[in-house]
């Protein structure tokens, strides 16, 4: 080569030879080429990733809880190793769970169930998960716990924050809505009268309250707790035979739809209606748990709990024409939860109280509450009770000898409280 031939431009030369002879790809128009740097190890390409919605049905009894919690055993525990062991996440995103943006729709309590959970999630768009990345991943999942489906959902999909409402139900012997002066066992049958007045109790709880009793470690004016009841009632009794004695026994269920739910909201919600149920309080009592005073509020079984759907109406409504719905997964899908929902989650509620009397065990121990001593009156139980209530309600009970000592004794008492609330008003703030 003459020494003044620049040593580049013969390089280019060469290329362009090779582009002619086709040994080399010629780049179109708007790319561009870049030397490719050959090292020791190819490096690995970075997935394009998107974002998934993943259904779920698991049974509770078994796990702490849906949320991954140290040192416990969890279904989101479960749900990550089988991610891991899948090869759908690494061992980053197995130890960061929020590296891939997972996300759970409800954190469901100990022991409690769920048939159409929903979690988000951002995985590698190459395994193609929504077609039977959920059959690969029940390979890897406990018995217990199954997932049901993927489908795509838009990059800022979020399953809690789009979730506009949620539907539990909580399923119990017919014996739990027994007066206690009635026989509580298996043989106990509900009346349609029964049925109608604990809809008349749960229909207290329907609209916007602040539950900062049904929760724990939550002070009155506390805005969180705060909450909206869409629904909720009590469903016709039905039957049901255990395996083993082959004994015919009456269940209820319980359906209650919300915006959403705090800690223990649900299992204290029917604790105190079973305690109004069965006298140990009164529906007035259910008005003064929304005030500011801290009362104790029965918190049911976790057992018969079940979340039964997350609904994504406005999620749906929005996204429909380019993004697969998450409240209609098909009738396909939906065969599939009615069968796991019996095999999987309500037989182990039955057999539990056939054979274990878990629900009998815990009414026993319903006066250990601290109901109080004298109720307010049942006078109307959406208003709050006050002393010309009560003068009112004794003076229309009394007869007219009575009237005028029963009166002046009331009068007498809520002299004494206004006169502690006044004192009260007046000590200094600490």
């Amino acid at each position: 080569m003459p020494s003044h031939v620049d040593k580049s431009t013969s390089h280019a030369e060469g290329t362009l030879h090779e582009v002619i002879a086709g040994k080399v790809e010629k780049p179109e128009q708007g790319e561009v080429s870049k030397p490719v740097v050959k090292t020791g190890e190819q490096k690995a390409r970075k997935p394009t990733l998107r974002k998934y919605a993943l259904l779920l049905a698991y049974q509770g009894k078994n796990y702490f809880g849906m949320q991954l919690q140290k040192n416990q055993e969890t279904v989101e525990s479960h749900l990550l190793d089988a991610l891991h062991k899948c090869g759908y996440i690494n061992d980053h995103e197995k130890n960061e769970i929020y590296s891939f943006r997972f996300q759970r729709a409800a954190r469901t309590d100990k022991a409690v169930s769920a048939v159409r959970q929903t979690c988000s999630m951002f995985l590698p768009k190459d395994f193609g998960v929504n077609i039977d990345g959920h059959l690969k991943l029940n390979e890897f999942l406990p018995n217990d716990i199954r997932a049901l489906g993927f489908r795509v959902a838009t990059k800022g999909f979020h399953c809690q924050k789009d979730c506009s409402s949620r539907t539990y139900s909580y399923t119990v012997p017919s014996y739990t809505f027994a007066p206690t002066n009635e026989l509580s066992t298996d043989d106990y049958r509900l009346s349609p009268e029964q049925v109608g007045e604990v809809n008349e109790i749960l229909n207290i709880y329907k609209g916007t309250h602040n539950f900062f009793n049904y929760t724990s470690k939550r002070d009155s004016d506390d805005k969180s707790c705060i909450r909206y009841i869409i629904d909720f009632k009590l469903g016709e009794p039905y039957k049901y035979v255990d395996d083993i004695h082959k004994k015919e026994h009456e269940f209820v269920t319980v359906y209650i739809k919300g915006q959403s739910f705090m800690l223990h909201q649900i299992r204290k919600m029917i604790g105190m209606t079973i305690a109004v149920i069965r006298g140990f309080t009164t529906r007035s009592e259910i008005q003064r748990t929304f005030e500011g005073i801290r009362m104790d509020v029965p918190k049911a079984p976790g057992l018969g709990l079940v979340l039964e759907q997350v609904h994504y109406d406005a999620y749906d409504k929005r996204w429909n024409n380019s993004h697969p719905t998450l409240d209609n997964w098909g009738e396909e899908v939906d065969k599939e939860i009615e069968k796991l929902k019996m095999t999987l989650v309500y037989k182990e509620i039955f057999e539990t109280e056939c054979h274990n009397f878990h629900m009998m065990q815990w009414l026993a121990d319903m006066d250990k509450h601290d109901f109080p001593s004298e109720p307010s009156s049942e006078l109307i139980a959406s208003e709050e009770v006050s002393g010309i209530n009560l003068v009112e309600a004794v003076v229309n009970e009394a007869g007219p000898t009575e009237t005028i000592a029963v009166v002046d004794i009331l009068v007498q008492e809520e002299y004494g409280k206004l006169k502690e609330e006044i004192t009260e008003s007046r000590d200094p703030i600490v």
